[in-house]
């Protein structure tokens, strides 16, 4: 699948200190997440992160990744 790449000029304000750009990204990313328009690979992708940091970030902001507990995730993948 093709995708274009759209430039969007956000305004800051000056005093905010930290990495705008990568916090847009990653918003942008978890907000696609979240409605289901992307996988969780492909935002992690968006975000500019690799698959196991954004599911860290994920967990983070109190958001599942996967529709599995812990304990079923562990039975699935056979880890003790």
């Amino acid at each position: 699948m093709l995708f274009r790449e759209v430039v969007v000029r956000v305004e800051v304000p000056s005093h905010y200190v930290g990495d705008v750009e990568r916090e847009v990204r990653l918003a942008y990313a978890v907000d696609l997440f979240l409605r289901g328009v992307v996988s969780v690979e492909r935002a992690a992708e968006l975000a500019g992160m690799s698959l196991y940091d954004f599911l860290v970030e994920l967990r983070r902001r109190g958001i599942q990744a996967y529709p599995y507990s812990d304990e079923e995730l562990r039975e699935e993948l056979g880890i003790e």
